[in-house]
């Protein structure tokens, strides 16, 4: 059985959620990069995570529009 798709989150959460990604990687960057305090496999694992959350919830179309 095929159910119908709805929609997640709408363009205006998506672009809050977006904001709050892109503040959540700049810290991340920041504490890897400028403040050294967390490890290389721990930076690239959570960035793994982020892109994740960004491939599900189809926030990249935000970028196309």
């Amino acid at each position: 059985m095929i159910g119908l798709h709805s929609q997640i989150l709408n363009r205006d959460e998506k672009m809050i959620l977006k904001d709050a990604l892109l503040l959540y990687v700049s810290d991340l960057q920041k504490r890897y990069y400028a403040d050294k305090v967390i490890e290389t496999p721990v930076y690239l694992d959570k960035m793994k995570n982020v892109e994740s959350v960004v491939d599900k919830l189809r926030l990249t179309e935000l970028y196309t529009k």
